[in-house]
This record gives structure tokens, sequence and C-alpha cells, in this order.
């Protein structure tokens, strides 16, 4: 083999192993959910989740207000487990002593940056429920909640997530039973 083409072979060598050991130190891509869930055996409300098709989806929004309010963006090594209406349909399964259905439009489940260091969560929902035996309606309702302040990043957005998930499924409780 020619002088050339060795010192070539080790240099390809050479640049393979450095560009394999090169990302030692990068995060892989993550899926979360919404943390875990009590599925008891008890009765439990029907519950269906619905949502746009921007919504249909396992990416984690968020918008920039202070740069482009307009503008969606989305974090690349964070994942929802399951495209939202998915996701959150089993969260917001609550234990009910009567037949009821609840219909759920998700209209926004996204994090909003005031400022690059200051952020705010949004959930906002429609709900109707249902009675289970003939569909009659029994009720509406809107519930938008949000948080603030939480860290401005994938953590804080999937935390403060989970927790106006819970705190959505509170009202939705209390709602039922004044129903």
């Amino acid at each position: 083999m020619k002088p050339f083409m060795i010192r070539a072979s080790w240099l390809f060598l050479a640049l393979t192993v450095a560009a394999c050991s090169g990302g030692a130190g990068r995060r892989l891509p993550l899926q979360h959910d919404l943390g875990p869930i009590d599925i008891a055996s008890e009765q439990r409300v029907q519950v269906r989740v619905d949502a746009p098709a921007w919504l249909w989806d396992e990416r984690i929004r968020y918008r920039l207000l202070y740069r482009d309010p307009s503008a969606i963006r989305y974090y690349n090594l964070d994942r929802w487990e399951a495209p939202l209406p998915v996701l959150i349909e089993p969260y917001l399964a609550i234990p009910g002593q009567r037949s009821i259905t609840l219909k759920i439009r998700l209209d926004r489940f996204e994090q909003q940056f005031v400022t690059p260091d200051h952020a705010r969560l949004f959930i906002d929902m429609k709900i109707e429920a249902l009675n289970g035996r003939d569909n009659r309606l029994l009720g509406r309702r809107s519930i938008v909640l949000s948080q603030d302040p939480v860290s401005p990043d994938a953590a804080g957005a999937i935390a403060g997530l989970a927790a106006l998930t819970e705190r959505a499924r509170s009202e939705i409780h209390r709602w039922l039973k004044a129903l």
C-alpha cells in the first residue's frame, strides 16, 4: 500500500473515532407525559377529548411574545408521549357516581414567554357534560387557566402544564358535583 493511502486510512479512522466520541455530552431526546396517574377501579366519568389539528401533535409548543407572538415554536429534544388529546384524556377521567360523558375541546395548551427569562402557561378548554344514557346535555363550561411564573424551559413547560391539567381536573370535578 502506498504511504499516502496508509496516512489517509489512519486519518479517516481518527476522524471516525473523534466523531463518535464528540457527542458524548449531548442530551438525548426525551418523551414526557403528565406524571403518574391513579387508575382506580372505581367508576369514572367517560371523557372524550378533541382538539384542533395543530394540537394533535407530540411537540411541546411555546411562543416568544416579546419577539414574534404569532410564531409557534417547539422544543427540539422534548416531546409528549402521545398527541395531547390522547395524553390528557385519562388525567381528566374523574370518579363519577352517575353515567356522564364529558366532551372536551382542548383549544390551547402552551407556554408563552413574556421575556427571555419569564414564561406563562395556558390551558383553554370547553366542556360539555352529557347524560351517558340518552346524550342529553346537562351543562356547558369553559375553563381557561394560566400559571405564572414557571421556569423558562421545557422542564418548566412540562411541570406547569401537568399542574394546570390537575387544576382543570379539580375544577371539572367541582362543576360536576354541582350539576
